[in-house]
Parts: C-alpha cells; structure tokens; sequence
C-alpha cells in the first residue's frame, strides 16, 4: 500500500553547505532510507514519523523531531574532527579499497553461485508505472499566449487533473510474475516461470518479460541494470574504474558492517554508476547494495541480503528498482541504448503563459519489487536441460486468483485490481494482442494470419540469370501448433522463365531440448560456390545485394531428411542426410577418374555444431528462443559426400568453421571481426569447392560496376574470379556513431579491412571456368557512408598486394548502401 507518511529534504555540511551523499536516516520505529547523490533523501512509513535520526561518518548525529505539519527538511551536521580522527586510525588497516579487495577475494566464499552446491527459492516480481495521486495538483490549466503584448486564451489544459483523476482510482500500469529459481553447479541458474500477468494482454509478450532489469546479485562480475551492462562494483577489475569512500559502520541484528561509497573514475557524459555497499565486517559478504544512475533520468537500484546462519551465508532477498525524471540533463543508458529526456522549451516560452507551471508528469515513476521466499540451501535441485535461462510452465497464463494470492508476497490492492480491468479492457478495445503479434512478425519478414504466416522473404528479388524473381513463401504458425510446422515456397523468374519451390515439414520430439525431426524437399537454383551453415536460423532481409549481380548458379533438385537438437541452450548440433541431381546452368565439365560430368548426383551427411557461450535463451509455450546475442560464437561443419550411395557420383569431405565477434561499448560505436575457413578434400566438382563472397561485376568500368554493397563480401573481387578447395577469410570493421547533421540526417562512417587466402588443387580437372588460384593472399579495404540519406549511402573500397590489377581503376569498388529500419 502508499505509504501514508512522508517526509522529504536535503542534508548538508554545516560550513560548506555541500550535500553529504548516502548518508543514513533513520526514523524513530526504524524505518530508514540513505541520501542520494545531492544529499536529498525521502523516508515513508504508514505511522506518523516524530524522529529523523542523521549520521554520516565524521560527522556529529543528528536527530531532529517532526512536527505534524512538516514534509520537508533542510538539514546541516557538523563536522566532528574528533570522531574523524577516531575512524581515520582505526581504518589504517581496513580503507575503502582494502575492504573492496578483500570483498573480492572472498567472492568465492559469499557469491551464493560459488559457495553453494545448490539452492532453489520462489519469488514474486510486481512492476508498477504510477504516482503517488497527493503529489499531482487538482487544478485545471489554462493557457494563455502573449501577441502584442495581449494576452490570449489558446487552450483549456485538462491533462494533470486527468491523470490525478486516474490515479486516485488506479495505477498508470502493472504487471506480475511468480516464478521458482532453481541452482545446482552442474546446470547454472534456471528461472522458471509459473505466472505471468501483463495487464491489457492474455499473453504477455516475451521479449519484453525477458529483458534483464537488474542482475541476480551484486557479486555478478557485469551488473545488469535495464540491459545495459556495467562492470560490478566488486568484479575483479572493479578497483581499476571505480573510487572507494567508508562512509560510515553500522550495527544490526548482532552484525556489523561497513558502508562503502563507490563512483566511476572517469567522468563521461553518461550517467555512470555509483551507489553505496554494504560489507560485512567479519565475512566480507554483501548485506545489502545500491547502484544509481542519475542524470535526464534518476534510475535507484537495491537489493538487500538475509543472513543464513546454518550455512553462514548472505542469500539475496529482496530487489527494488526505481526510474523517475531526473534533475540534470545528462544521458543514461537504458536498454544498452543512450538516453536523454529533452524539455520541448514551451515551460521558457516567454510568449505563453500557464496558470500552472508544475509539470505533474514528472511525479510518475516505474516501481520494480521483487521478493524471495522459500529459500532452500544445498538441497537436491533437478534441472532439466543445460543453460536455458528461462523456461515458461505452459499454464502461466491462466492462473486464477487463488494461485497468485498463494505465492504474493505483497498484496494486490484495490488500486491494482482496477488497473488491470480498465488496461485490459483497453487493451481488447484497441486490439493490443494482435497489433503486437503484427508487429513483431512483420518485423521478422512474416505477414500473420490466423493459421498460416506468409514469408515475405520471396516477395521479389532480382539476380542476372532469373531476372525478377517473383513468389510467396509460407509457414504454420503457433495457432495452428507449436508441436508441428509445414512449410514451403514457390517463385517464378522473369528472364529464366522456370518456377522453382520447396515444402517441407517438421515435428516436435522433446520441448526441453528443443529436437526437431523433418524433412524437405527442394527444386530451386544454388548460387555456385556457395555454402552455408545448416545450423544457421532464419534471416530476413529487403534485399539481398549480392544477387543482383550473381550469374553462376546451378539447379538442384534436393531431398533431405534432417534432426537438429540442443546438447546445451547455448551449444545446437543439426545432422542431415540429403541427395542432390545437380545441373549446372551454365558451360561446365568436370574430369573424374575419366569421365566427364556436366550433370550430377550427390549423396551428402552433413553435421553442424553451432556454439553461442555468451547468448542467453528462453523457452515459452511457443518454442525455444534467444532472449540476447552475446559474443564470440562459433560454427562447425563437417560434410561428407558418398559415392555408390543412393546413386552418388563422388566421394568427398568438407570441413567448415566461423568464428565471429562483436565489441560494442557504450557510445563508442561497434566493432566486428569475423573469421572462416574450409577445407575440402577428394573429387570435387565446382559445386563443391568454395568462394570467398565476391560482389563485384565484370563490366569494363567503374561506373557500370556500380551496384549495392554488402556487409560480409569482397567488394573488388570479381564474380567467379577465384575458387578454391581450401581458404580462409578474415574480415574486420568498425562503425562509428552515427553524426548528426539535422534531424533527419545522421550519416554513419565505417571502416573495413579484408584479407583472404585459398588454393585449389587438380585445376585441370575444371573445364570452360577461368578461375585463379588465391594462395598469394588477397587485400581490400574501404571504407563506406551510410545512412546520408532516406537510408541511403555510398560505399567505396580498393584492391591491393599480390592481386593488384595492372589498370588503377579496375582496382576500385565504388556502390552505393542502403540501411533498413522499420518504423511502425
């Protein structure tokens, strides 16, 4: 419930009037709250508050009594240079960044991750968007604008009585969240979902459930505040970025402890963070933390520890995260994306004048709680599967009251029972579930209908040899089941005049591992050369650049039977079996233990492992998911071909591995390196060697070349220039922060570097292609201007070392870029 007491001020130095920052108020029956960076601090209670008792290390305590009638206090303590003097000799062995080193040291000891083989608890999150409807002013606004020194009625303003109006009967929104953690060494931390309530929605959307507000603890080596990561405060690299302060010792419940004060070294116009520990002084061990971000927004993190005396522990208990409009103008990351809150300047426009100039909104906050109950310490704990971080029970949306008032550990009242009726008929009247759904599949190249989703992904494309390439794609989706998929497309080519498809089909056979058996079969033209990952998902793009200008293509005629499973959440194995009738479209022999092969079959058994360490991934009634991307991951692929099986004509094996990374601290742009190789051994036709990406035309000049760049291709390397039966590529770039220019344009510089390597053996076994061999290794960078205009940019790059073209100009790539964002 509201508090119904509160009282608000600032506490000061006597002598210097500067603020004393996380200073402890405490009030007569107990209640306390700390100072905030500036010194201001605000205390609640449901009883009257008659005392405020101030103390802050060397300085003289204070208490101070409450009148009735008093809300707000400015408060002054005076230096105790005695005291100081005390603390100072009694801290020689024990400073700031000494009890922080040995709090590190000791992680292993007190991080329940480390020290426990296993514990499991329920908790109850419940997220609140509200204001306190005392703070919000009754009044209704009038505007007035000033033209020939006249003032003139322009508009009656209705909003803050509106909103006090809505808020004396409800919250501005809510949600809930009951689920069961679940922790052994073996398996990591598992947070199961039982209930879910989003207040306007049947079914609470996931990707939103599964951002990660605030991390589990504070012994978390990268703290996690609204998904933006920070280097915690006691990580082992900790004592190089942040500075330390004792602010004071403090005794409860029979256990002392140190408050230590923590802030960035390095000042940045982004809000760091900074807050204030509270260490055990026997164990080490963290009794409670905060962690605050201020600047356009205020964001207050806390969470508070209990202590397990049989297994001599501090376990987490209770979380709480607070975002309000902040005081100052300086960015915040939220969502590991820069933030700023920008006033319009209609409060300083000297030509309109307010009968209220309070703007009441800035009273709304976001309430994030959360409690842990039912702790249970090194008692056996089964997790099914390995690293899936969240797993949703199938019913959690269709719990009754009964279920969520058995686990609440704070009760819903009147105020948040109103605020689901009134959002959730909101939400039905304005069709939210549905407006959602649309939005985030047609986000990801899908355009939902009740049963079926249609894959815009073969919409249109254009390449050389189809010309226009015309179809529609599609799958079953989740109302149809989330047990069994069916599949396909079909696509015509305007210059090639052929139509080409595929249908498949899959089924479902163990949630928890998400194993998937299926088959397909496909009639469609394969770019020549090119070989992908089979683990590789699905990827969505308004158009692909490189196929407008590729010509080397062959049809295949395929059947594959496929099973693909998860060893871990973060580790997908996938084994197919497939048979190919390979035809080539274009001139082309190749010389096997002498025959000669234009046409050809191949039976191939191809496995993958895709491998992603750092990803974090969820399960919900609808299927496996990646919650976050995190880097490095790496893919492995072995193939191998069989001849005599199923009609095969060749024997062969193929060895594919990539390794990618990307590096993107805050506002400083991002950095990526990729890195492939293949290897391919035995007869070989062309359709089983490789090619390195190469996406330049062969046209005479510089401007009939002139075509779109891509992201991972060689950009002056001509189309069927090289081939090779084994090569490595290494690719590395850097994108800037986009600069801004006006408020539409906002260009992007980008810097790129390539290199490749590759050789082929038994060349002359390929007749008519005039392919090089690339083992002198091949050079190219650039650098490209993206985004100048309606997403538009230009892309320039050159050719250098062994494969330096006689002709200057030959050796340049000059496109144009294009950058797609989907605003809906």
């Amino acid at each position: 419930m509201m508090a119904q007491y509160q009282v608000s001020g600032v506490l000061t130095n006597e002598k210097s009037q500067e603020p004393l920052p996380f200073a402890n108020v405490v009030s007569e029956n107990g209640t306390g709250t700390i100072t905030n960076r500036d010194g201001y601090f605000t205390i609640k209670q449901k009883d009257s508050i008659k005392t405020l008792t101030f103390s802050y290390i060397g300085y003289t305590t204070k208490t101070v009594h409450i009148t009735p009638k008093q809300t707000y206090l400015n408060v002054a303590l005076l230096e105790n240079v005695q005291n100081l003097k005390e603390i100072t000799v009694s801290a020689i062995d024990s400073s700031a960044l000494k009890i922080i080193q040995q709090t590190i040291a000791n992680k292993k000891y007190n991080n329940p991750e480390k020290a426990l083989e296993s514990f499991k608890f329920q908790s109850y999150c419940k997220l609140l968007v509200t204001a306190n409807p005392d703070s919000i002013s009754s009044t209704i606004d009038t505007v007035y604008t000033i033209k020939d020194g006249k003032k003139n009625l322009a508009y009656i303003d209705s909003s803050d009585y509106d909103l006090k109006q809505r808020l004396e009967k409800s919250h501005l929104y809510i949600t809930e969240k009951i689920s069961e953690f679940k922790f052994n060494q073996s398996k990591g931390k598992r947070e199961n979902v039982l209930a879910n309530r989003m207040a306007g929605f049947d079914q609470p959307i996931y990707q939103v459930m599964a951002i990660q507000m605030q991390s589990f603890s504070f012994y978390d080596d990268i703290y996690t505040i609204f998904g933006t990561p920070y280097t915690g405060p006691i990580s082992n690299n900790a004592p190089k970025e942040y500075k330390y302060k004792i602010l004071d010792t403090l005794s409860t419940n029979n256990h002392s402890c140190y408050v230590v004060y923590y802030k960035p070294k390095a000042q940045d116009d982004i809000a760091g963070l900074q807050g204030v520990l509270y260490i055990d002084t026997q164990t080490f061990a963290i009794q409670k933390g905060i962690a605050q971000l201020k600047g356009s927004i205020n964001v207050n993190a806390k969470q508070t520890f209990t202590y397990l005396p049989k297994e001599n522990i501090w376990f987490p208990e209770k979380k709480e995260l607070i975002v309000k409009k902040g005081e100052t103008d300086q960015a915040v990351s939220l969502f590991g994306r820069r933030i700023t809150i920008n006033d319009d300047g209609f409060k300083n426009d000297s030509t309109v004048v307010r009968t209220d100039n309070k703007d009441d909104s800035e009273a709304i906050q976001m309430i994030l709680k959360e409690q842990n109950s039912n702790i249970s310490i090194n008692t056996p704990v089964e997790i099914k599967g390995r690293g899936l971080e969240i797993a949703y029970d199938d019913n959690a949306f269709n719990r009754n009251e009964t279920f969520w008032n058995t686990y609440r550990t704070d009760s819903l009242t009147a105020r948040g029972t109103e605020t689901y009726r009134y959002i959730d008929s909101l939400g039905k009247a304005n069709d939210f579930k549905n407006k959602i759904n649309f939005f985030l599949k047609i986000t990801n190249g899908y355009l939902p209908t009740k049963y079926i989703d249609l894959d815009l992904r073969y919409l249109l494309k254009y390449n050389s040899y189809e010309g226009f390439r015309m179809g529609m794609g599609a799958t079953t989706n989740k109302t149809f089941s989330t047990k069994y998929k069916i599949h396909g497309y079909s696509v015509y080519g305007t210059k090639d005049k052929k139509a080409k498809y595929s249908i498949g089909a899959d089924a479902r056979l163990h949630k928890f591992t998400n194993t998937w058996v299926g088959f397909m079969y496909t009639d469609d033209l394969v770019e020549t050369g090119n070989h992908n990952f089979i683990t590789d998902g699905r990827a969505f793009y308004v158009f692909q650049p490189r196929l407008f200008n590729i010509e080397t293509f062959q049809r295949s005629q395929s059947l594959n039977v496929n099973i693909a499973h998860n060893i871990t959440s973060k580790a997908r194995i996938k084994v197919q079996l497939e048979k190919s009738n390979i035809d080539p479209t274009y001139a082309y022999s190749y010389i096997n233990k002498g025959e000669t092969f234009h046409e050809f079959t191949t039976t191939e058994a191809t496995a993958a492992l895709s491998y992603q360490p750092f990803s974090r991934f969820m399960l919900t009634p609808d299927g496996f998911s990646q919650i976050e991307r995190g880097f490095p991951t790496f893919t492995f692929q072995v193939q191998q071909g069989f001849a005599g099986f199923l009609n095969g004509d060749f024997h062969y094996t193929k060895l594919n591995f990539r390794a990618h990374y990307e590096l993107q601290p805050l506002e400083k742009g991002k950095t990526t390196f990729t890195f492939k190789g293949g290897l391919a051994l035995g007869e070989l036709p062309i359709t089983e060697l490789f090619h390195t990406n190469p996406n330049n035309p062969n046209k005479a000049s510089i401007m009939r070349r002139f075509s779109v760049a891509g992201l991972d291709n060689f950009e002056t390397m001509y189309f069927n220039e090289f081939y090779s039966d084994k090569y490595i590529t290494m690719m590395g770039r850097h994108d800037f922060i986009p600069f801004k220019i006006s408020r539409k344009i906002k260009p992007q510089l980008t810097l790129f570097s390539k290199f490749a390597i590759g050789d082929i053996d038994h060349l002359e076994k390929h007749r008519f292609i005039t392919s090089k061999k690339m083992d002198k290794g091949y050079y190219e960078s650039g650098l490209e201007l993206n985004n100048v205009i309606s997403g538009f940019g230009i892309s320039a790059a050159y050719r250098y070392g062994p494969y330096h073209l006689a002709r200057f100009d030959d050796n340049i790539s000059f496109k144009f870029t294009y950058t797609f964002k989907l605003n809906l």
